[in-house]
């Protein structure tokens, strides 16, 4: 799959209705960071051609290598998303290690929890990483960062190659498609 985060110059209802005309749509997150930046579109397609035809993804970053970690099974739309960023050029060792970070330490540890319903995390050419995780709930973030942080390292992790996100965007959900749970 393939991933774009586009900053909205539209209202959000606009975006969301020139995107569902496109072939290739998997979903879409119309979102306000709380920080008050600009709200951005997130949009997971089947292929990076399928997005490149899509007008309001123009000039998004985009993230090639894209896969859905899944959570929580309700059916309920997303309320809060929780935009992560490890921006810049990484090394190939420091893109495997916070790969297998997210795959083998993370994803379980947050799995489980109550009101998550899963992340598209994405992966750009230059190793560089964006990681969107939906919830229902505050609460539900709260509840992921805290056990995130009581994780331990998996045995051969090199913390020098985890250096952490660069930003951490909380977010309301303005729109999504499709309206409810997440689609994969």
């Amino acid at each position: 799959m393939h991933m774009r985060i586009t900053p909205l110059d539209s209202p959000a209802e606009h975006a969301a209705a020139e995107l569902k005309q496109h072939s290739g749509l998997v979903s879409a997150y119309a979102l306000r960071p709380m920080d008050q930046q600009q709200p951005v579109l997130v949009s997971v397609w089947e292929t990076a051609a399928y997005a490149d035809q899509a007008a309001v993804t123009a000039g998004g970053r985009k993230y090639d290598d894209t896969r859905f970690q899944d959570c929580d099974t309700t059916d309920a739309p997303p309320s809060y998303a929780q935009l992560v960023y490890f921006d810049g050029s990484r090394s190939q060792a420091e893109a495997d290690a916070i790969e297998r970070a997210n795959n083998e330490r993370i994803a379980p540890a947050v799995r489980a929890i109550p009101g998550n319903l899963g992340a598209y995390v994405g992966r750009a050419h230059d190793g560089s990483f964006a990681v969107l995780s939906l919830t229902t709930s505050l609460q539900a973030v709260e509840d992921s960062q805290r056990a995130i942080m009581s994780t331990a390292l998996l045995p051969g992790e090199d913390p020098a190659l985890l250096t952490g996100p660069q930003r951490i965007q909380l977010a309301w959900v303005l729109s999504a498609f499709p309206a409810t749970s997440v689609a994969v």
